[in-house]
């Protein structure tokens, strides 16, 4: 975790502008908050000071606090929550209690950051949003511009403190297994896949696009010269799409079955979804095309700032996060047309999306999925 400043920063154009509308989404979910060392004590030090007032009928930050065992040196305790999963510090108007009185800086890392997905490397600093988040659901949803990958966007300016995975010390992504892309070349494959899926017209084209042209970049040799040259060569191609390996028939069920796999905290996860229900496929599917564009954001900004980029072992594993992911927000968009008993529409596919980002984000642990979807690099 890094948190130096940063002179560069990204974001996808509808997130540029992203501001906190106190939902209260993640502070009533019942994960796990881990309080900071200097937090608590900060914390505790402002309640005896009489700077911050508890909620009524708390006696003390320790009964806001569950205590860890063992020994850790930067973390010891975590947020209490209700039986409902709503954090003890939420308040009735969807406020918090500590923001309210001490600002951000009073606040859990893990309540600073919520909801960026930042990644940080030599080049600088690339942010997404989570769309567990309703406003950054909101935000992608309603996006009617081109889509883009802006600079210095207002809502995370340079010189913020991130935290996130920190590679700025570390190699390049791996393009295949043994073989390093460059920080350069690994931007360029970002901008060509956000262009790729919020342009085509199925995201299911778009991702067997993507697949080709990874298997494409992925086959090259030094025979074949300059490496960053080799691989803006392949994107500019027109690629066969049925030639790209590795991937395998993934479904629906499978998709979710796989990442649901690697949940440990298991009493948050929620039952499968209602695949085998052929009237809800038949829902999903009447509202599926329609819902394109959306679908294509929301998977852009999976393949920006993609930790499985960083922690995979090749272009072949990023790109069969992608086809995962869909597979995840169908399942869930089943979920929702069998719950709501109509087609998808809109509102059935704002409320998958983030279903399918509490699963993929929230509760998946990121490098047990990493591991298994590397597989796919020596498949074939």
């Amino acid at each position: 975790m890094s948190l130096q400043p940063v002179p560069r920063v990204r974001a996808l154009s509808f997130h540029a502008e992203y501001r906190c509308r106190g939902s209260g989404a993640c502070c009533s979910s019942g994960w796990p908050i881990e309080v900071d060392v200097a937090v608590e004590r900060r914390l505790r030090r402002e309640a005896r000071s009489g700077r911050f007032l508890l909620p009524p009928g708390v006696t003390s930050v320790g009964s806001c606090l569950v205590q860890r065992a063992g020994e850790r040196r930067t973390t010891r305790s975590l947020l209490r929550a209700a039986a409902s999963g709503r954090c003890i510090f939420l308040e009735a108007d969807g406020r918090c209690s500590v923001h309210r009185q001490l600002g951000p800086q009073a606040l859990p890392a893990a309540c600073r950051q919520f909801p960026r997905l930042v990644t940080l490397t030599p080049l600088g600093v690339s942010v997404s949003l989570s769309l567990y988040c309703p406003t950054a659901a909101r935000m992608l949803v309603e996006a009617d511009a081109p889509v883009r990958i802006v600079e210095s966007p207002s809502a995370f300016p340079a010189g913020t403190r991130f935290e996130g995975l920190d590679a700025g010390a570390a190699l390049p992504p791996l393009l295949r297994p043994g073989v390093l892309m460059s920080w350069e070349a690994h931007e360029r494959w970002e901008e060509h896949a956000v262009a790729t899926l919020t342009r085509s017209p199925a995201p299911e084209s778009a991702i067997a696009r993507l697949a080709a042209q990874a298997d494409r970049s992925r086959g090259w040799s030094p025979a074949d010269g300059d490496c960053d040259a080799f691989l803006a060569a392949c994107q500019r191609e027109e690629p066969d799409a049925s030639r790209a390996g590795g991937f395998g028939a993934t479904t629906p069920t499978q998709a979710w079955e796989l990442v649901a796999g690697t949940v440990t905290v298991r009493h948050l996860l929620s039952p499968p979804p209602p695949m085998e229900d052929e009237s809800a496929q038949r829902r999903v599917e009447a509202g599926w095309r329609t819902q394109a564009p959306v679908i294509g954001r929301w998977l852009a900004a999976k393949a920006f700032a993609s930790w499985l980029a960083l922690q995979g072992d090749g272009l072949r594993t990023t790109v069969r996060g992608l086809a995962l992911a869909l597979g995840v927000l169908r399942a869930e968009a089943a979920r929702g047309c069998r719950e709501s008993g109509r087609g998808l529409d809109r509102a059935l596919l704002e409320e998958a999306l983030r279903r399918a980002d509490l699963l993929l984000v929230h509760l998946a642990d990121p490098q047990a999925l990493a591991r298994r979807l590397s597989r796919c690099e020596t498949s074939c």
